[in-house]
């Protein structure tokens, strides 16, 4: 049995007594502050430390060093290191009590009456008393362990005890921790940080990088004993540290003989043969590990456990995961490969076998590659490759075939997968190359996939790319026949429900949508599940039901909270429905969360674009106009921002909804001139919409023409049941406006009636806060909108409806001279700049004073700013 080199308790003289019992060590230890901290709060408490833990772990290290300084105070500190000749209740206790000067027992004695002993003149002392029992897993006379027990229990509170052992003496610990007298500290507490191996390698001549370090501490854990075995190893081997830590980790011979002589020599051949089957997988549960060993791994973890070996456990999902100390799962894992390629092909098999089973392919994957299995292989990546990649882990799937499998890059199904790999990655331009290539290998090559799954795959592959690049979609694309591989078959529903939605065909895509929700839920796939949640939303915003956009988009954003996918694509454009519902009902969204929408992203290739896409863009676009100070500047930037996905030629009718609001933007600030050039762009792309005619009318309103209005909306009103609620509310105010002006009073309030009847089911406040005439209309029939009163209420007395200072409009020329007024140039210097005389630019400066009801420069500013024309 393997003991300390500590040399053991010894009489000395009293007046040096403490300082010479404290083993003397051969090296200036790390000091360690913040584990002194927490020893010395234990301090006069009767408290017991028990450090459990491996060899070369640093207990006795810290154990002495720790006591030396409490010496060194004034404290009494006796120290015990234990031997098998003192694993015996008479020699043990007679050492402890002629240190403390009690008079010896003769004859036989309980092993209470020992330890009662020691505890009666501990307890009469005042001085601060320290015991430490070194190499206390020696520990097994099961008298001695009873009379050891009683003191711990029974110690007064000026004694502190620690025991130093590489399993815990079989004592019941569990009576002190009920009484908050126990702590314990493991390999994890005595770990070095990583301040501490860059110390312990400085002080062997070895100054390492911060990467060099981190690589380091993930290799040894911070184990006392292996850093300083590598400090050693590096500071000898060459300039190459990268190589001399690969070495290491294979393990080196000084690491190996390290573990060989302090860990692996005493265990006994099971525990040596579950350890050396379990080395295969990083990690393992006791069923995986019962499928390498062929059962019993509880038992042998168990055995483990109460040796000490230094085996680490997580609870993830619900199960308790294992895994060895990396060097210790290296020579054990060198052990499995010595065992014959057939023997660790098995364990391969099996450890894919069980992994895949468990619902982790990104682990399985791997030991599938291990195993030289082709035909399995392709089998796996039939199955697995897709759901590794719409979980999010695409690099780590191509990186090992690159590695282990190149040849199977180029099969047509791995070609697909990478189109849905690169759009998940948010690069529209890698999907695109990546479908083109996959259309020609599966022209020009068979595939290990079987042609459903091909077909299925190609056809929501190539609509998820023409929905991210803004392409034209399939209006009612073919539905394929399930696969029966839940991921393959809930990634095409809700490509196709898409592609049902864009085209109009909303009830459609709804119901396939749920039904790919369903199976996405069903078979546990968060992306999956976050991205039917978000098309649902989508679905909702296609007919402006703001509530039921703002639901859906509430709930993809909580799966995405949950399983950390609030930075992917589908979350920032959920985001960005859950912000537009928000504005439609007249609510205005966080600086956060409109930040989150305007989120941009630059791709392999250079270039760079909102992750949310250039529509959601437009609509964060819009919602910072409503906290912009320089309204004029937020305008420009939300019509640029319009502009660019027009040329996109998204769908049209998503495109469509936008542009009445920017249209509304340029009016705030007089700018009709802009607002015009806006729409005849808009005609041209996307043809004569209802929302483009209905920019028309609101240009007409703007220039107070009112039967151009009319001419404009009738034909649309005609038909308002075909229009979208935000649509057919702005049309019927503009109408309700234009009749109100032209003295008909019951056309005007049965318009007001439809515009808000058209707005009451999902409360679209939005119109009503945009038509400059909305709210006068309200305020001149109010009393008589009979069930709609109460609404009309609620829109009257929101805190946006402001009643805007009714200023006459500026001329162009005037706009034109207003906009170089805050930076305060002179009369002069604005006509030089305008190339006009003097007395044009004071002849407009007069008229602008006018209008606005000023007469001065710093008063027209204010009431510029006030009415949105700056």
């Amino acid at each position: 049995m393997t003991t300390s080199h500590v040399p053991a308790l010894r009489r000395i003289p009293a007046a040096a007594r403490s300082a010479a019992e404290i083993p003397a060590l051969p090296f200036t230890p790390i000091p360690r502050p913040d584990l002194y901290a927490a020893a010395d709060s234990m301090s006069g408490t009767g408290h017991v430390l028990l450090l459990r833990a491996p060899a070369g772990t640093g207990k006795s290290v810290l154990a002495a060093d720790w006591a030396a300084r409490h010496a060194a105070g004034g404290s009494d500190v006796a120290w015990l290191t234990v031997t098998e000749q003192l694993d015996d209740a008479a020699s043990l206790w007679t050492v402890l009590h002629e240190r403390f000067e009690i008079a010896t027992t003769t004859g036989a004695c309980p092993p209470a009456a020992y330890a009662a002993a020691l505890v009666e003149t501990l307890a009469a002392r005042t001085t601060p008393t320290i015991l430490v029992l070194d190499d206390a897993h020696l520990l097994t006379d099961p008298l001695l362990l009873a009379g050891i027990e009683y003191f711990l229990h029974h110690a007064p509170p000026t004694v502190t005890t620690m025991l130093c052992a590489r399993s815990a003496p079989p004592i019941r610990w569990h009576v002190l921790e009920l009484h908050a007298r126990l702590t314990r500290w493991g390999a994890g507490e005595l770990a070095f940080t990583a301040d501490e191996i860059d110390a312990l390698c400085r002080h062997h001549g070895c100054e390492l990088t911060g990467a060099e370090l981190d690589a380091l501490g993930a290799l040894t854990r911070g184990w006392a004993a292996l850093v300083r075995i590598a400090a050693i190893h590096l500071a000898a081997g060459s300039d190459d540290r990268a190589a001399a830590l690969a070495v290491l980790a294979r393990p080196a011979r000084a690491v190996t003989d390290f573990l060989l002589g302090e860990l692996v020599e005493v265990l006994p051949p099971t525990l040596r043969r579950f350890l050396t089957c379990t080395s295969i997988p990083v990690a393992f549960t006791e069923h995986l590990a019962d499928e390498l060993v062929g059962g019993g791994a509880g038992h042998s973890l168990h055995e483990l456990d109460l040796i000490g070996f230094p085996i680490d456990s997580v609870v993830r999902d619900g199960d308790v995961w294992f895994s060895c100390h990396p060097l210790v799962r290296a020579y054990f894992l060198a052990e499995a490969r010595r065992l014959g390629p057939h023997v660790c092909a098995e364990l391969h098999r099996r450890s894919a076998r069980w992994l895949r089973t468990a619902g982790l392919p990104e682990t399985a994957l791997p030991h599938q590659l291990a195993s030289a299995d082709h035909e399995q292989l392709c089998e796996f990546l039939s199955a697995c490759a897709l759901r590794m990649v719409l979980d999010g882990t695409g690099r780590t799937l191509f990186d090992h075939l690159a590695r282990s499998a190149p040849a199977l890059l180029d099969d047509p199904f791995l070609w697909l997968v990478r189109v849905v790999d690169a759009l998940v990655a948010g690069s529209a331009a890698a999907a695109v190359a990546c479908l083109d290539t996959a259309a020609a290998r599966r022209a020009a090559k068979a595939s290990f996939a079987d042609a459903q799954r091909l077909d299925a795959l190609t056809l929501a592959a190539t609509i998820d790319v023409a929905a991210t690049t803004g392409a034209m979609l399939p209006e009612s694309p073919e539905d394929v026949a399930p696969t029966g591989d839940p991921d393959l078959d809930a990634y095409t529903e809700i490509q196709i429900a898409t592609a049902f939605v864009a085209g109009g065909a909303v009830t459609r895509g709804e119901q396939l949508l749920h039904s790919g929700l369903a199976l996405a839920e069903h078979a546990g796939r968060p992306r999956l599940v976050l991205r039917a949640l978000t098309r649902l939303a989508f679905a909702a915003d296609a007919v402006d039901a703001a509530t039921a956009m703002r639901d859906r988009a509430a709930r993809a954003l909580a799966i995405a909270e949950e399983h950390g996918l609030l930075e992917t694509t589908d979350a920032v454009q959920a985001t960005a429905v859950a912000a537009y519902g928000a504005y439609l009902q007249g609510e205005t969204p966080g600086a956060a969360q409109i930040a989150s929408v305007l989120t941009e992203r630059v791709d392999h290739d250079g270039s760079h674009g909102p992750v949310a896409g250039w529509r959601a863009h437009v609509v964060g676009r819009l919602l910072d106009l409503e906290r912009a100070e320089e309204q004029s500047a937020a305008v420009d930037a939300l019509r640029r921002s319009l502009l660019v996905l027009l040329e996109h030629k998204a769908v049209p009718a998503a495109t469509g909804s936008l542009i009445l609001p920017v249209v509304w933007a340029l009016l705030r600030v007089h700018d009709a001139r802009t607002a015009q050039l806006l729409v005849e762009r808009a005609r041209g792309i996307v043809g004569e919409l209802p929302e483009v005619r209905l920019a028309d009318a609101a240009l007409h309103t703007a220039a107070d023409r009112r039967k151009a209005t009319c001419a404009v909306l009738e034909p649309l009103l005609d038909r308002a049941g075909e229009l979208r609620p935000v649509s057919a509310v702005t049309g019927w105010l503009l109408y309700s406006a234009a009749q109100h002006e032209s003295r008909a009073p019951a056309k005007a309030l049965a318009a007001l009636e439809n515009a808000l009847g058209s707005a009451t089911p999902h409360r679209l406040l939005r119109p009503f806060l945009d038509v400059p005439a909305a709210m006068p209309l309200l305020d001149s029939y109010a009393g008589r909108l009979g069930r709609a009163e109460s609404f009309a209420e609620s829109i009257r007395r929101h805190p946006a409806a402001r009643r805007r200072p009714a200023y006459p409009a500026l001329t162009h020329t005037e706009m034109t001279v207003l906009k170089q007024l805050p930076s305060g140039r002179t009369a002069q210097q604005i006509a030089e700049d305008l190339g006009v005389s003097v007395n044009t630019v004071k002849t407009h400066l007069r008229g602008i004073y006018g209008k606005l009801g000023t007469n001065s420069r710093v008063d027209a500013l204010h009431h510029a700013r006030r009415g949105g024309l700056l």
